[in-house]
């Protein structure tokens, strides 16, 4: 069992990169959206690593937010009605959002209508039924576990209700 509070960690020091503020490219895709928002507090979702200590230096992390972090284990191995469900409630008190979905953890798809062939895509169609205000942040060219999708997903969405 993935103890996912210590996987990033665990992986940034294994390739002896013990710099306390290691940032993954898909956590600055992250990082990038959420400091659009300078004035909003964000509700975090995610795991809780070194990375949430990193994003506390830039951000206002607080349970009494308008924005929301989600990723990780709180959406984690699940099938895409449950991720839907799942994001709905999490989502119904916030104007912003920022979601990272590890595609590797989507188990069946179990929705009611068809998905296209690319990962990317399907994805895309996914979070468009969640609400058609996502929008992708970024298109990774390769998205596999060398390159830390467990650490930090490589699918992420924003979302801004305003």
């Amino acid at each position: 069992m993935i103890d996912y509070d210590r996987w990033r960690d665990q992986q940034i020091f294994g390739f002896n990169l013990l710099a306390k503020d290691v940032v993954l490219a898909q956590e600055q895709v992250m990082l990038n959206f959420v400091m659009k928002y300078n004035n909003i507090a964000w509700k975090w979702m995610g795991d809780n690593t070194n990375f949430k200590s990193i994003c506390g230096q830039y951000i206002n992390i607080s349970d009494d937010a308008q924005g929301i972090i989600i990723f990780g284990q709180s959406i984690g191995r699940t099938t895409t009605q449950s991720l839907i469900n799942r994001l709905t409630t999490l989502l119904k008190n916030f104007d912003y959002a920022y979601v990272g979905i590890n595609r590797y953890e989507l188990v069946k798809h179990d929705l009611d209508f068809n998905l296209p062939d690319s990962i990317e895509e399907s994805l895309d169609k996914i979070m468009h039924y969640c609400d058609t205000r996502f929008q992708r942040l970024h298109t990774f060219k390769q998205v596999d576990g060398n390159h830390m999708v467990l650490a930090h997903p490589m699918d992420c969405y924003g979302l801004c209700k305003l």
